[in-house]
């Protein structure tokens, strides 16, 4: 029951906030352009080689807009509660860490799909339009949409996790932003000519290559666990800076 009036509650927060309308506005316009281009790009060349979703969820544009999106989401979630000292209210009420660490997590993240929709809405009006499958599959069109939310998972917990060790904003989103960007840049580790056992264990940590794999419809089950697990671990890391300063207080 606390776990869902602090959802709510958090929610509620999004749909107040000029940020988060500022962030989706941003977000449907580079995406809806980013669309358009590649519609475009693969109807007057007639490529055959890859799909437009496979073109738009590997493009420079859609990964600068991740790194970027998530830790603006996430630098208010506990930084804000700080600041306001709001805090120190929740930690005294009868409310679990583990609860409150779990409504900041999944609000930000409905909050994260709704800023994707659009791309899931232009998929079905084009589908209409045309009134075939685009040259996709039912999996080619789930699998790089799973994969992106579970990114967004991992990403989303970082953010959070760093926005519980400060009470300003600002810093939360630039050392969230300095992780994530670090954990992403792994995957170009892989161009450095690696071979062997090093550049398979580099393939298995960069999103890069995860994201070319489930955009041809390919699952793959080692990412979904590693990710999983990663997301696991920094809330649970999370969860443990409140229980932290619930102790100290």
């Amino acid at each position: 029951m606390a776990f869902m009036t602090l959802f709510q509650r958090e929610i509620k927060s999004f749909f107040v906030s000029p940020i988060a309308y500022i962030l989706l506005f941003s977000c449907s316009l580079i995406n809806g352009a980013s669309f358009v281009f590649w519609l475009n790009y693969i109807t007057i060349n007639n490529i055959k080689e890859f799909t437009l979703l496979q073109a738009c969820l590997n493009a420079f544009f859609f990964w600068f807009l991740l790194l970027v999106q998530v830790p603006v989401l996430t630098m208010r979630s506990f930084s804000e509660e700080y600041k306001l000292g709001t805090i120190e209210m929740i930690l005294t009420a009868p409310v679990r860490e583990w609860e409150l660490v779990l409504s900041k997590f999944f609000g930000s993240f409905c909050f994260f799909a709704v800023l994707w929709l659009p791309m899931i809405l232009y998929l079905g009006v084009l589908r209409i339009v045309y009134g075939h499958s685009l040259g996709m599959s039912v999996g080619m069109i789930v699998m790089p949409f799973l994969m992106l939310f579970l990114i967004g998972m991992f990403f989303i917990s970082i953010g959070i996790f760093i926005s519980s060790l400060t009470k300003n904003q600002i810093v939360a989103a630039i050392l969230s932003f300095a992780l994530i960007f670090l954990i992403f840049s792994l995957s170009f580790l892989i161009y450095l000519g690696v071979g062997g056992q090093t550049r398979e264990m580099i393939s298995y940590l960069s999103f890069l290559d995860q994201m070319d794999t489930f955009s041809r419809g390919i699952f793959d089950s080692r990412p979904v666990v590693l990710l999983l697990s990663a997301t696991f671990l920094f809330l649970f890391l999370t969860e443990r800076i409140l229980e932290w300063r619930r102790l100290r207080e």
